[in-house]
């Protein structure tokens, strides 16, 4: 009953829009009937401002879907055993398997299909394979993953089911689609989103009964323990993806450097002692989500209680998901790069080791740059300043500790304390740039200068009364009148 309401919520947003119009069409013929020739001029603009806004959200519900194609496609003679894999679930779960299937940089599984007339008419279908899940699950933690999602459009579940849906994603396409720059787009926008917090008050329910039976199906193919085992590692999957591409990817990416492997780097970072404790933690104890009004999914817990009383052995021999793939490395790359490929020929492919160094070195030359600027560019005019007694020209003068109306000599002792920062990463800079050091970072990001400790001699240059003897002693040997390029 629930699915008929639905479907006939579903149904109702078209005929609500089309009532509005004519509405609005309505109140421009009284005008012209009543002969109130400045009222109907009125009604006329703002009402086919309006009506544009209304169709054009009609339209997007209505018309057919149009998903972003996302990740590295690969084809069923490149990859010929994830394709089986994916044929056969689809087989045993009761539905057509997909057209296409693409590995995308995601902790996420998902099947969508392009739709028209509100989802009863299906056209293409493609499937996505997280690459993290590829690296980190096993073969029949994976199957589970697939299978559930293929679960969603079994033939076992009714056709309403898929209706409802393709409604919510519909009624979501159009509340963040819908162009918000005109105020008639707002006035539309608001309707539109009100609707749609009913339509998912509505549905929600069903759509997380639809998800505990895809767990059902899931688990009657893979088995009780792969499908635990499965559920709790996905948290513990996202949670070292997430440190990997945050810490460690993106800021190699944009310093110019990419790991020569990314699947051995990711590995490794799974695989580092310092954080196993943390990921077991999480692979125990999965992070609990306070369950929402509108929520699609069950609480995990909820979740993994279902699948254990069903009590379904596992069968057959178990490897891991990344050897369904012919070069899991490769695959690996090009779903990470893949966005960025027009610059991909400017990145640098270096070993871990240096690829830390060199994130790392990036940081300090950007932390560097407003002193140099200001400082004469390079470690020795600023040193230079320094001695002068110029200490006041060097300090930042926006340097705002908290509160703007702090005290002056607070200001003061804050922006030192920045320019301290500063002055540490150029005189890190000169010892790494001439072979005589280099900085360590390790898997949670924690970050080691390997070289000689000079936290005295640079706060004893940086005071009101400093001097530099003893950190140009300590630079001895050293270049200082070179700038660090980035």
């Amino acid at each position: 009953m629930r699915a008929v309401v639905a479907v006939a919520l579903l149904v109702g947003v078209c005929v609500l829009t089309l009532v509005l119009i004519a509405g609005i069409v309505l109140i421009s013929v009284l005008y012209f009937v009543n002969d109130r020739p400045i009222g109907f001029v009125w009604s006329v603009v703002i009402g086919a401002m309006l009506v544009f806004a209304l169709l054009s959200g009609l339209v997007t519900i209505a018309g057919p879907s149009d998903d972003e194609v996302r990740g590295e496609r690969v084809g069923e003679q490149d990859e010929p055993e994830i394709w089986a894999l994916v044929r056969r679930l689809a087989a045993e779960v009761g539905t057509r398997p997909p057209d296409r299937v693409f590995i995308v940089p995601e902790v996420n599984a998902s099947v969508s299909q392009r739709t028209r007339l509100l989802g009863l008419v299906a056209t293409t279908r493609r499937m996505y394979v997280g690459a993290p899940l590829l690296a980190c699950l096993t073969e029949r933690q994976l199957t589970f993953v697939l299978a559930h999602e293929l679960g969603h459009y079994s033939n076992r579940d009714t056709r309403l089911m898929g209706v409802v849906v393709a409604g919510r994603v519909a009624l979501n396409r159009v509340v963040t689609k819908l162009n918000h720059r005109f105020w008639y787009h707002a006035v539309a926008a608001v309707l539109f989103t009100y609707y749609a917090k009913v339509y998912f008050a509505v549905t929600a329910s069903l759509s997380r009964r639809q998800e505990l039976a895809a767990d059902a199906t899931a688990t009657r193919i893979a088995g009780t323990d792969a499908a635990v085992s499965a559920l709790r590692e996905i948290p513990v999957v996202e949670a070292a993806w997430t440190l990997f591409h945050d810490r460690h990817f993106r800021p190699a990416w944009e310093a110019g450097f990419l790991p020569t492997t990314i699947f051995d780097a990711f590995a490794g970072l799974r695989g580092s002692p310092e954080l196993r404790a943390h990921l077991d933690e999480i692979r125990q104890n999965p992070p609990e989500r306070v369950l929402g009004r509108y929520d699609s999914h069950p609480p995990l817990p909820e979740r993994i209680a279902a699948v254990t009383a069903m009590a379904v052995p596992d069968s057959g021999p178990d490897r891991p998901a990344g050897a369904l793939l012919a070069d899991n490395g490769a695959v690996m790359d090009k779903t990470l790069v893949g966005s960025l490929v027009e610059e991909l020929g400017v990145k640098r492919r270096v070993d871990w080791a240096t690829l830390a160094h060199t994130s790392v070195r990036a940081t300090r030359v950007d932390r560097a740059r407003r002193l140099l600027r200001v400082g004469g560019g390079s470690l020795g005019a600023v040193l230079d300043q320094l001695d002068e007694g110029r200490l006041s020209a060097l300090l930042r003068t926006d340097a705002r500790p908290g509160s703007g109306t702090s005290a002056p000599r607070v200001r003061r002792e804050f922006a030192r304390g920045l320019l301290i920062g500063e002055l540490t990463a150029l005189v890190e800079l000169a010892f790494a740039d001439q072979g005589r050091a280099r900085w360590e970072s390790d898997w949670l990001g924690a970050t080691t200068f390997d070289g000689p400790d000079l936290t005295a001699e640079i706060e004893q240059a940086t005071d009101d009364r400093g001097c530099t003897r003893a950190l140009r002693a300590a630079l001895a040997g050293l270049r200082v009148d070179q700038a660090p390029t980035r």
